[in-house]
């Protein structure tokens, strides 16, 4: 089996990392990232809406990026993220689904544009 990415957004890219691939977790709440397990962050991609800034302040070193649907490149977020050397994805504009467990890679080679991607399973 291969898989095959399918663009699901774009978004403003905090800083150049690269190709980042990882799992989708959305964090929607505090109770989201008071249970998440720790050992799982260093392949977690975090979803977050608008409000949700603020309270992935405890776990944001830890995580391999984040797509925020909301922020600026002058926002809290922007700060922590680039005190954290942790790519970001501002003000992102979802066009498809993503879903917790879902195997996204961001495209983060554009120094203002990031790509969003969703990977699907292809059989050979």
């Amino acid at each position: 089996m291969t898989e095959t990415h399918d663009e699901v957004g774009t978004g403003t890219n905090l800083f150049t990392a690269g190709t980042i691939t990882g799992t989708a977790r959305w964090f929607r709440e505090t109770q989201d990232v008071l249970s998440i397990d720790e050992d799982d962050l260093d392949d977690t991609i975090a979803f977050v809406d608008k409000g949700g800034m603020t309270f992935l302040s405890p776990i944001l070193p830890d995580l391999k990026a984040i797509v925020c649907s909301a922020g600026s490149r002058e926002s809290h977020l922007a700060i922590l993220s680039r005190e954290s050397a942790v790519p970001c994805v501002l003000a992102a504009s979802l066009t498809g689904t993503v879903a917790d467990g879902d195997r996204v890679t961001l495209d983060l080679t554009d120094a203002d544009t990031a790509l969003i991607a969703r990977a699907s399973a292809v059989t050979a």
